[in-house]
């Protein structure tokens, strides 16, 4: 998704000279915020207020899973897992969970083999749900505060737990839901970790306030370690370092992984003058350079950010965030907002300037409901779900990058008839085009199949003008083998053949 914007944006903006205006290389403080234009509309998820955090993934397939606490939703349940089949227009809830006491902390990982899990604690017990067969695990070996969780393409799952008995950090590993742990471990002296693992690979990165002398803990330096996988729920160390060290409170880190770049992201400062900073590691978190600003606007705090990989073209990192502008009285679209940026391995200090995309003026609360951010890969598209004000009331919105944008406009000449063409490469792995052509204006709808029949990947759904265009298919998440493609506008349909050869 973030390729194909880039690029158009790259050509379109330096024919006119005017490059400088719309990327910032290491950017600050942009008096500028773009409105929506690249977002669709706000989409109604729930009508109530959650209790925390929103967070979701979404399958190889496009199949995105949200997960909301609040009991109000289904009486008596605590925990509400809705489902979407149409990049979120419409929303179920196929599965519900837990009684009425609310998590203190949750998180939605994705392994490699495509199952989904969600993690919770309550009652200082952590727990794995499988989203889809509902198979309950836990963690009980110790009581807990606090714990973050990810997951490998080989289907391993590791947390890294807080402890409430222990200044050290336990560590556990799994393959399959923790129905049974695989291996344990401990983190010396910290407290509240986050973890990301490469998107490349199976390297992980372990972030903890790795001292705890002063009182309230997010002032302390914040200490980072790197696990490398060596088989299914097994994971070795490779050595810690103190990376963050300024001294003010940072009441948010998360690391972003891919391709050999780590984006080292945190809040720094208090009420009134909290900015978002990260850290740049160029060798996959050897070393990392000096703190960058990359939102810090006067008179406006950023935080309740979260961020993620993409896997587009060269790749990057996505990020959201909340901007609040600290006004007295009620807050409007112009002085509340949730932004979106992005920034590429090719040039990953360069953040593009942040895009508007909330309609629905975001809450806060001190229940502290932090946005979600999810990478749709199978069509290089992402969504962010948040709480937004409709009135008084506070609701649950879904929004997500407009996929339209995901097709390139190639020529300027109205083609005479539909045309699919061959896609390029072909064999490919894992990235290839696909250009069509379109005669007038119409419903465009571009499909890739498995050879089985079973449909995979929604390219195009979009009433386009007439034009010759382009749009990529990304085999990452496939296995190898056939697959087809075609193309559906008015009574034309044509299908091709083309390969994926990893």
């Amino acid at each position: 998704m973030k390729t194909f914007s880039f690029l158009l944006l790259v050509v379109l903006i330096s024919a006119t000279g005017l490059f400088a205006q719309t990327w910032t290389t290491n950017y600050t403080k942009s008096e500028t915020v773009q409105y929506e234009p690249d977002w669709a509309g706000d989409i109604l998820v729930s009508s109530s207020e959650p209790f925390g955090k929103i967070t979701g993934i979404a399958k190889a397939n496009g199949t995105i899973y949200l997960a909301v606490s609040d009991t109000a939703i289904i009486p008596g349940k605590s925990i509400v897992i809705f489902k979407s089949i149409n990049n979120g227009v419409t929303w179920t809830t196929p599965a519900s969970y837990s009684g009425t006491v609310m998590p203190l902390r949750a998180k939605m990982v994705r392994t490699g083999l495509d199952s989904v899990y969600y993690f919770y604690l309550i009652n200082s017990i952590i727990y794995c749900l499988n989203v889809e067969s509902l198979q309950l695990g836990s963690i009980t070996t110790m009581t807990y505060r606090d714990f973050d969780a990810v997951g490998s393409s080989t289907g391993g799952l590791y947390v890294v737990a807080d402890a409430l008995t222990s200044t050290s950090l336990p560590r556990y590993s799994s393959t399959n839901g923790f129905i049974s742990t695989s291996q344990t471990g401990t983190v010396s002296n910290g407290a509240f970790p986050r973890m990301y693992m490469s998107g490349s690979g199976d390297t992980l990165i372990l972030t903890f306030y790795g001292s705890t002398l002063t009182p309230d803990t997010i002032s302390s330096i914040i200490r980072v370690g790197r696990y490398r996988e060596s088989a299914p729920g097994t994971i070795s160390s490779m050595g810690f370092q103190n990376v963050v060290t300024e001294t003010q409170p940072k009441s948010e880190v998360q690391p972003v992984f891919y391709n050999g770049i780590v984006w080292m992201i945190y809040t720094l400062g208090t009420t009134g003058a909290i900015d978002i900073k990260y850290m740049l590691s160029t060798n996959s978190g050897l070393n990392y350079a000096s703190p960058v600003i990359l939102a810090g606007n006067p008179n406006t705090d950023e935080y309740w950010f979260e961020a993620r990989h993409f896997i587009g073209g060269p790749g990057g990192v996505d990020i959201i965030y909340y901007s609040d502008s600290l006004q007295s009285g009620t807050p409007t679209n112009n002085s509340d907002k949730m932004l979106y940026s992005f920034a590429v391995t090719t040039a990953p200090t360069t953040f593009s300037s942040p895009e508007q995309f909330s309609e629905h003026i975001p809450g806060w609360s001190a229940r502290l409901y932090l946005p979600a951010l999810v990478e749709i890969y199978n069509t290089g598209d992402v969504g962010a779900a948040w709480v937004g004000l409709d009135g008084t009331d506070k609701k649950v919105y879904w929004d997500r990058y407009n996929a339209v944008t995901r097709i390139r406009s190639i020529e300027n000449q109205i083609p005479q008839s539909y045309v699919l063409e061959q896609n390029y490469p072909n064999p490919f792995n894992p990235l290839t085009t696909i250009r069509f052509k379109n005669p007038k204006y119409s419903n465009i709808k571009l499909t890739v199949f498995d050879i089985l029949g079973k449909e995979v990947s929604v390219l195009v759904n979009e009433n386009l003008s007439p034009g010759s265009y382009e749009v990529e298919f990304n085999g990452e998440y496939y296995s190898s083998g056939v697959y087809f493609y075609r193309l559906q506008a008015d009574n034309y349909i044509e299908t091709k053949k083309m390969i994926l050869m990893k």
